[in-house]
């Protein structure tokens, strides 16, 4: 089987069929009449019927050897996950929806592992799956997936959904973990948003000011049967309001030794535990792109619309029986402000794919 780029793939489908491993999503960037067949050999059946042969583009995605000598087989080395990925998002995203983990199926992948004796999340307030994809904790008995943000890439929204309805806790609730602790950097008086997603905690959830509080205060605790949920700051704060240029790698970092050193609390304890880290949205950085105005506005928002709005380079989406527009990258409702260094909201592969980083503690 040889390597073969994706233009390489596309120039062998204009002469022929083509058995192929390929990244599912890649399969967005090739022609939409392509026609895709799961079964190679229904494909063969299909050639073979005494008809004109069809001219649009043929792939199968099985390989078998008994057929090579009648059509090639070859892996395409292409990686969708970058931000090439913008330039097939919205035209289709049907499609790759159909082929990602969604924000909102989230809750019921940590239901699928929780046979452990604590499930903990540790939901990060603006993370991408580019700053993780690519860091040394990968490779360490770490997973990582990618997840769609399926709708406005925002904070109050990407936290709700991640959640879930009924509320993770409560599922995990009546699977046996009886004890739920809660740990927030934000205010919960102050914060409607953090008395949601604490829905069910009762007054087990405290204010923190550092992770090192978090780890103090749970390696005194009996951790079996728990549910232990963390709402941590990522980059969304670095984006907004800043005058210096943030350090965006060693927030990053930052991050993701957090996530380990909760790792090893768990492994200190001899308890079994199943960790799980996901983020709300990512940042589209003003300084890594050249982002351009949709058009000019005083708009709150430079990514989103808070009503329906269709049109060209826009995405409508629901949440809450509301309807929003996003707009696809690289447009802007406004010119940003001196301080904004980067934004959210919008459609993007920088905004709407967000990391779900587990491992297990056995």
């Amino acid at each position: 089987m040889r390597d073969v780029s994706l233009k390489e793939l596309q120039d062998l489908l204009r002469q022929m069929p083509v058995m192929a491993e390929i990244h599912p999503l890649s399969l967005a960037f090739l022609p939409e009449t392509t026609k895709i067949f799961e079964d190679v050999w229904q494909m063969v059946a299909e050639l073979d019927m005494p008809r004109p042969q069809p001219k649009s583009p043929i792939l199968a995605l099985q390989i078998e050897p008994a057929l090579q000598h009648r059509l090639p087989i070859v892996h395409c080395t292409h990686d969708p996950l970058t931000t090439e990925l913008n330039q097939v998002l919205l035209k289709r995203y049907d499609f790759i929806k159909g082929h990602m983990l969604c924000q909102s199926q989230v809750a019921d992948a940590i239901l699928q592992h929780s046979d452990q004796d604590t499930v903990v999340l540790l939901l990060v307030d603006g993370l991408s799956y580019a700053d993780v994809a690519h860091s040394p904790i990968m490779g360490q008995g770490y997973r990582l997936e990618p997840v769609l943000v399926d709708g406005v890439s925002n904070t109050e929204q990407g936290m709700k959904r991640i959640i879930g309805d009924p509320p993770l806790a409560q599922r995990l609730f009546d699977l046996g973990f009886r004890t739920c602790l809660g740990f927030t950097y934000w205010e919960r008086a102050e914060e409607a948003l953090t008395n949601c997603l604490f829905t069910g905690f009762g007054d087990r959830v405290w204010k923190v000011k550092s992770f090192d509080e978090v780890l103090a205060y749970l390696e005194g605790q009996e951790l079996r049967h728990a549910f232990v949920q963390i709402v941590r700051m990522g980059l969304d704060a670095a984006a907004h309001r800043q005058r210096e240029r943030p350090n965006l790698r060693a927030m990053v970092d930052d991050v993701l030794k957090d996530f380990e050193r909760l790792a090893q609390l768990f492994k200190h304890k001899g308890v079994s535990a199943s960790l799980h880290l996901v983020s709300d949205h990512g940042i589209l950085w003003a300084h890594e792109h050249s982002l351009r105005p949709y058009e000019f506005s005083e708009a709150d928002h430079p990514r989103y619309y808070e009503h329906a709005r269709h049109g060209e380079h826009r995405l409508t989406v629901e949440f809450e029986g509301k309807a929003f527009a996003l707009l696809e990258y690289p447009y802007l409702r406004r010119e940003l402000r001196a301080n904004e260094w980067g934004v959210h909201g919008g459609l993007s592969f920088e905004e709407s794919v967000v990391p779900w980083l587990n491992v297990i503690v056995d």
